[in-house]
């Protein structure tokens, strides 16, 4: 069984280099009917975004000689750097040839709403498929939050949300990837207060065990982050980030699970020190159909800056997914994921393994905690709708009243491993290979909205219909 899921993230790893060799490819010597030259370009549509926002992710400028041959996938491309700005719900880029060889461009932008007055009424657990199993309702966040999207025209985000409910939170974040209108420096800030009555204490049997006392707050935490971004080219990106976390628990939990922050501690604080490597070449980053992307993530928690800061744990994770565009409405893709870290037990609050942010399909239920793990995924869809656009018509609001849909068929294999050196006895999942397989049905909408409805069976042998929010991966 081992053996399979080693097979699949070899093959996720062989298999783009064929697929896009063209990238080493030698450049063809010039001749008079090959190239064009790139006389303007023109912009338009843009009410609230800078042009130069625009011009940084176009692949092409003014004055560029480019092989005829090449045009369109520049123009391609261009097309997906500017969707995944997530500014625009539309773009349209036209060419008109002027003169023999001179060709001027044309671009058309449909921005999206940009200001956005939440009402928050969420569930609180691990995932949406978990809160419905369990029908617990006191899970539930509810309060506002205001986020203005592309502040100044700039791309940059500003963030304010007051949380109320089961997990309590206040938020300022603020973000801007063009610093001192810089094309490549960004920087980013955010400062988080939580609290909440009940407290994830321990995994056993798999499953999380919560403990509440309505009379106090049983966790109470605090972090802020300071983020420096390096886009050395479109693709590539660089993020150094520098951050401090505070926790405190009661002292009923630390009785319960001594290993909560270590050594039966009711306190943790410690900073952390992360730099990211993430080069992306997908047409889609919120719904991926061809490209690839690599992402490399090394942390390190606890660095000794403080007197009784936490023992250093350091974190590695890395992850490769590659997708291809088949023909005829089919699509398929694979990839995987590896994360190493400290080979000691560590503190149940830093760790983690699938079930929290990383979940594998059929698996939605568990909770499967380790200091290592692999995951391989692969997939094959359909487009039963393929990109489609709607005008409402009674909807006079430009920014809603037209609107973009596709909808997705796909089987699906999911597999992963779990490294835990010294599980609880009760957890039976850690150290054993896990499979997962279905059928779903993905509804791709406007403003990055995507609802997947899937039935998925395990190696258990359990099997059922989840619902989950936003791509697989």
């Amino acid at each position: 069984m081992k053996l399979a899921l080693i097979a699949i993230t070899a093959i996720a790893f062989l298999i783009p280099i064929k697929g896009h060799a063209i990238i080493f490819s030698k450049e063809k010597p010039l001749l008079d009917s090959s190239f064009v030259i790139v006389n303007k370009i023109v912009i338009a549509g843009n009410e609230k975004t800078k042009e130069k926002v625009i011009a940084r992710e176009l692949l092409f400028q003014p004055g560029d000689t480019i092989y005829k041959e090449r045009l369109d996938v520049l123009i391609q491309k261009s097309k997906d750097n500017l969707f995944n700005t997530s500014l625009f719900n539309f773009i349209t880029i036209n060419t008109i040839a002027e003169h023999e060889k001179f060709l001027s461009i044309y671009i058309v932008v449909e921005e999206r709403w940009y200001l956005w007055p939440y009402v928050i009424l969420e569930q609180a657990d691990r995932n949406l498929s978990s809160f419905l199993y369990a029908k617990d309702w006191s899970r539930i966040n509810y309060g506002l939050m205001l986020v203005k999207y592309n502040f100044r025209g700039r791309r940059e985000s500003v963030k304010l949300k007051v949380r109320l409910g089961y997990k309590e939170q206040f938020q300022i974040y603020y973000q801007i990837p063009n610093f001192l209108n810089s094309k490549k420096h960004g920087i980013s800030a955010e400062i988080n207060w939580f609290r909440q009555k009940e407290v994830q204490y321990a995994t056993l049997y798999d499953t999380p065990f919560l403990r509440k006392d309505y009379s106090t707050y049983g966790l109470k935490y605090q972090n802020a982050y300071f983020g420096y971004s390096y886009r050395k080219e479109h693709n590539l990106k660089h993020n150094v980030t520098l951050g401090f976390n505070n926790a405190t628990i009661v002292d009923s939990i630390a009785i319960l699970n001594p290993n909560y922050f270590g050594n039966g501690k009711t306190t943790n604080q410690y900073f952390s020190l992360s730099y990211e490597y993430d080069y992306d070449k997908r047409n889609y980053k919120q719904y991926p159909l061809t490209g690839y992307n690599f992402d490399g993530l090394t942390t390190l928690k606890g660095l000794s800056i403080l007197e009784d800061e936490m023992p250093l744990i350091w974190e590695i994770q890395s992850s490769f997914y590659t997708y291809f565009d088949l023909g005829n409405r089919w699509y398929s893709g694979a990839g995987a994921k590896l994360k190493v870290s400290n080979q000691k037990k560590q503190p149940y609050s830093i760790e983690q393994g699938l079930g929290y942010s990383d979940v594998l399909r059929s698996f939605e239920y568990y909770l499967i905690d380790g200091q290592q793990l692999l995951t391989g995924r692969t997939f094959i869809k359909y487009a039963i709708i393929p990109f489609s656009v709607k005008q409402i018509e009674n909807l006079g609001w430009k920014k809603f009243n037209k609107i973009h849909y596709s909808l997705f068929a796909n089987a699906f294999v999911d597999q992963g491993y779990v490294w835990d050196i010294k599980p609880d006895p009760t957890n039976t999942m850690p150290n054993t290979y896990l499979i997962s397989f279905g059928l779903g049905v993905d509804l791709v909408a406007y403003y990055d909205q995507i609802i997947r409805f899937e039935y998925s069976m395990n190696r258990k042998g359990e099997h059922g219909f989840f619902i989950n929010i936003g791509k697989a991966f």
